[in-house]
């Protein structure tokens, strides 16, 4: 290889090398969705609003990011004008609903997806960064990581990118941007691990590669743009080109 080839090669692979891993939380990190989906409808019932979301309802309702942003969407599009309640109410049935989805990750219904943690291991020994975008609280982050892993989060993550640090939640590609400046990388140094079309379509807007594993809820979206699809988060099973480009 000619001198300026040899220059030219080093540059792209320089450009290229991945040293961020960036995680979204529900759905891929851990299979949260149905946790959460129960504790809407538990947070419905207490408060008697005769609201019930059945696995069809909130597959429809996952296209929208937030559980406050999910109930308002609810509120406007399902119910009639006057069975709509206040933005009060959202609130105080939100944080209901927050209090019951903790329960179930305090007493262990909701675990981490199988390869994750051994994943998350091979990353770190390699010394690659990781960090995490999510619509979703930093307390739900918080609770579950410790619970699965038995770590604090930032002992694991470097940047925890959640919705309340942006103004506009995903497919906004605001969360993926914040932990570029954040952590001072340029989107083609990162790898984004996603599971919805919503968080596919955030990451793309960041310029940002994706990788596709899609959860429970997300089997059959549109993904067409992502860079690579998984069925599972096993090393040995990721297309020998997604491990050449991880360096694992």
């Amino acid at each position: 290889m000619k001198k300026k080839e040899l220059e030219r090669y080093r540059n792209f692979t320089e450009i290229t090398k991945i040293r961020c891993l960036i995680f979204d939380f529900d759905g891929t990190l851990a299979e949260t969705e149905e946790a959460h989906r129960k504790a809407f409808n538990r947070a419905f019932q207490s408060n008697k609003l005769g609201w019930n979301w059945d696995q069809h309802i909130y597959k429809r309702l996952l296209q929208v990011a937030g559980g406050k942003e999910r109930i308002e969407f609810y509120n406007r599009s399902f119910s009639s004008n006057s069975k709509q309640i206040s933005s009060k109410d959202i609130e105080e049935i939100h944080l209901q609903k927050t209090k019951f989805y903790m329960q179930s990750v305090s007493q262990g219904f909701v675990q981490l997806r199988p390869g994750i943690r051994e994943f998350l291991e091979e990353a770190r020994y390699n010394k690659k960064k990781l960090a995490i975008s999510t619509s979703t609280s930093r307390d739900n982050v918080t609770l579950l990581l410790k619970s699965c892993l038995n770590e604090n989060p930032e002992d694991v993550f470097s940047f925890i990118s959640t919705g309340d640090l942006v103004k506009k939640k995903k497919p906004s590609p605001d969360l993926y941007e914040l932990v570029l400046e954040e952590m001072n990388l340029k989107p083609e140094e990162c790898l984004a691990f996603e599971d919805s079309r919503i968080g596919l379509v955030s990451a793309k807007r960041a310029n940002i590669n994706t990788v596709i594993n899609p959860s429970h809820y997300s089997v059959g979206d549109n993904f067409d743009e992502a860079d690579y699809l998984l069925t599972s988060f096993l090393l040995e099973q990721f297309p020998k080109s997604l491990r050449k480009r991880l360096a694992l």
